[in-house]
C-alpha cells in the first residue's frame, strides 16, 4: 500500500473511532437524562458522556491536521462521484453538529459553575456565573444532540447502501503519458505543491475558525436579542458578523487555491507562460479580500476591548451594580472571541496568499528562463 492509500486508510480509521465516540457520548447522554438511575451513577455516566464528547473532539483535529496532510501530499484528488460527495458532506454535518454538542455542553456547565472532569482529571475551573447564559446552553444542547444523531444515522445508511450496492466498475481508461522531467515541469511541480499546501492550511485553517466563531456568533445573537446592549455601527457584533461573512469568501479562495495546483500541473504554460502575467489574478483579489477582513476583524476586537475596558473602569468597588449595561456579559466574551478568531483567520489568508503570489512570480520568472534556454 502507498503511502497516501495509508494515509486514506488512517482518516477513514479515525473517523469511525470517532463515530463510535459520539455515538457513545449520545447513548450515554440519553441513559443519565431519561434512564431511571441513581445519583452517583449518573454523575459517573455525566462526567463519562464528558470525556468522550472531548475525545471525539480531539480526534475533529488530528483529522483536519490529517486533511492537510493530505491535501499538502496531494493525496485523495480524484474527481468525487455522487456517493462520495454525499458520504462527504454527511462527514462535514457530523463534524459540525458534534462541535455544535460540545460548544453548549462545555460553556453550559461553564455558566453554572460546574467543574469539568476529562478521564478523571479536573479541567481549569471557570466560573462564569450567568444562569441565563447557561440556560440558553441547555436548551440548545438537545437540538445539537440530535442532529449529531441523525447525521450519524443517515452516514451509516449511506455506508450500509454503498456496501450492499457497490459502485459499478469505472470504465477502462487511456493512460496519462508520463510527464516530462525538465526543469520546466519540475518548477510547475514545486509551485503547484506550494498551492497545494498552502491552499489547503488556508482553507482547512479558515473552515475550523469559521464554524467556531459560527457557534459562538449565533449565541451572541441570541443573548443580544434578550440584553442589547448597543446599536448600529458601534457594536462589535455586526463588525464579527461582516468579518464572518467576508471569512467564507476568504475560505472559497483557499479553496480555489488547491484546485490551482493539479491546473499548474496539468498546463504549465498557462500559468507559467510569458504571456500570461495575469494568471494568478485570484491571489491578489484573495489577499484584498483578506485584508478587508482583518480591518473588519481588528475594528471589532478594539470596539469589544473598549467595552471591556470601560464597563471594567466604571464599575465602583464594593458597590452593588442595578444598570445591567455596566455589567461585563458572557456576551461580551463571546464577541472578543468570535472577533478575534476572525481576526486570526484573516491573518492567515493575508499572509498565505502574499507568499503564493511571491512564489508565482520566482517561479514564472525560472519557467520562462529555462523554457528559453531549452528552446
Amino acid at each position: 500500500m502507498g503511502a497516501d492509500g495509508g494515509r486514506n486508510v488512517a482518516s477513514r480509521a479515525i473517523f469511525w473511532v470517532f463515530l463510535a465516540l459520539g455515538g457513545g457520548a449520545l447513548a450515554l447522554g440519553w441513559a443519565f437524562v431519561h434512564a431511571p438511575v441513581e445519583e452517583e451513577t449518573r454523575n459517573y455516566l455525566v462526567e463519562l458522556h464528558i470525556s468522550l464528547g472531548l475525545t471525539a473532539a480531539i480526534l475533529v483535529l488530528v483529522q483536519l491536521l490529517l486533511h492537510i496532510a493530505l491535501f499538502a501530499f496531494g493525496a485523495a484528488r480524484g474527481r468525487r462521484d455522487g456517493r462520495n460527495a454525499l458520504s462527504f458532506a454527511l462527514r462535514q454535518l457530523v463534524y459540525f453538529s458534534l462541535l455544535a454538542l460540545i460548544v453548549t455542553g462545555i460553556l453550559g456547565a461553564a455558566f453554572r459553575g460546574e467543574q469539568i472532569y476529562f478521564w478523571g482529571y479536573a479541567l481549569p475551573f471557570w466560573d462564569a456565573g450567568d444562569p441565563a447564559t447557561s440556560e440558553l446552553l441547555r436548551n440548545a444542547h438537545p437540538f445539537a444532540a440530535y442532529a449529531l444523531a441523525g447525521s450519524i444515522a443517515a452516514y451509516l445508511l449511506v455506508a450500509i447502501a454503498n456496501f450492499a450496492i457497490p459502485p459499478a466498475p469505472p470504465g477502462a481508461q487511456a493512460l496519462e503519458p508520463a510527464p516530462p522531467t525538465s526543469i520546466a515541469s519540475m518548477i510547475a511541480e514545486g509551485l503547484a505543491h506550494n498551492f497545494r499546501l498552502f491552499g489547503g492550511a488556508a482553507f482547512w485553517l479558515q473552515f475550523f475558525l469559521g464554524i467556531i466563531s459560527a457557534l459562538l456568533l449565533a449565541f451572541g445573537f441570541v443573548g443580544h436579542s434578550v440584553s442589547p446592549g448597543g446599536g448600529g455601527f458601534g457594536d462589535a457584533i455586526y463588525w464579527a458578523s461582516g468579518g464572518l461573512l467576508n471569512l467564507v469568501l476568504a475560505a472559497i479562495f483557499g479553496f480555489q487555491y488547491m484546485k490551482t495546483a493539479r491546473k499548474i500541473t496539468a498546463s504549465p504554460e498557462r500559468y507559467l507562460g510569458p504571456a500570461r502575467r495575469a494568471a494568478f489574478w485570484f491571489l491578489g483579489l484573495g489577499g484584498f479580500v483578506s485584508l478587508i477582513g482583518a480591518l473588519i476583524s481588528f475594528v471589532g476586537v478594539g470596539l469589544s476591548v473598549i467595552l471591556l475596558i470601560g464597563k471594567t473602569v466604571s464599575q465602583p468597588p464594593g458597590i452593588a451594580i442595578v444598570d445591567p449595561h455596566k455589567i461585563i456579559r458572557a456576551l461580551d466574551i463571546f464577541i472578543l472571541l468570535v472577533n478575534f478568531n476572525l481576526l486570526f483567520a484573516h491573518f492567515i489568508g493575508v499572509a498565505i496568499a502574499a507568499w503564493l503570489s511571491i512564489g508565482a512570480l520566482k517561479a514564472r520568472h525560472q519557467y520562462v528562463v529555462a523554457s528559453e534556454a531549452r528552446g
